[in-house]
Parts: C-alpha cells; structure tokens; sequence
C-alpha cells in the first residue's frame, strides 16, 4: 500500500499516460508520477500537493509547487535517512530528483496549455 500522485494535462497521449504506469517507482516524477509508501511519516507528497488528498485531484499552479519544493525537499532528504536508514547521498538526490522533475513537468505542461496541471492523489 502507498500514496500514488498522478499529474495529467490537456491533450495528454496514451503514451505519457501509459509511461506513469512504473511498478510503484520512486524515481519517476519526470513522467508526472510520485510515490510513497506508508512506512512512517513525513511524507512528502503530502506537503507538495495538500489539495490533491483533500479531494482526490486539484489543479494546483507549478509556481505554488515551485515554491513549496524547498520544504519538500527537506521531508524528501528526512524520510530517506529516518524511515529507510539510507545514508548513500546519491540515492538519497535520486528521490529527490523525481519530485523536481515532477514539479518541472507541471511548469512545462502548465506553460504549454496555459492552465496548470491536474494533480490526482490515489491512497
């Protein structure tokens, strides 16, 4: 079991649709997924996209989850080393890479269609 967040856009292809279908990957935000599992919290995905778990999906602007990345980070970075006991840097910026893809995908969808994204939270 775990938090699956999902970003769709307009016009989006069966192609992109299918690339977020990962095996529960936690290096796949360049596609428009994250995930977490529920081992403990922080959980980041949680503070990237509140809204989202509030109602299932919101359309939350990239510059809102530009701005909310450097907190997100820190839960990223925290959840890492308390939860998984992850001392290895580079798998750690991994993580930590796929929420600042997914955060660049929004922006570029966003300023591709002139409307942000959907953010669809499955837990």
């Amino acid at each position: 079991m775990g938090i699956d967040i999902y970003l769709e856009w307009p016009d989006m292809t069966k192609e992109e649709n299918d690339a977020q279908i990962t095996g529960f990957s936690t290096i796949s935000g360049h596609v428009g997924y994250l995930r977490e599992a529920y081992h403990g919290e922080p959980y980041a995905t949680r503070a990237l996209v509140p809204e989202a778990f509030d109602e299932g999906e919101a359309q939350i602007p990239a510059k809102v989850l530009q701005e909310r990345l450097g907190g997100v980070g820190e839960l990223v970075v925290q959840r890492e080393k308390e939860i998984y006991s992850q001392t290895n840097d580079a798998e750690i910026e991994r993580v930590l890479q796929s929420f600042k893809d997914f955060v660049a995908l929004a922006a570029t969808k966003e300023a591709e269609h002139g409307q942000p994204c959907t953010i669809i939270a499955s837990y």
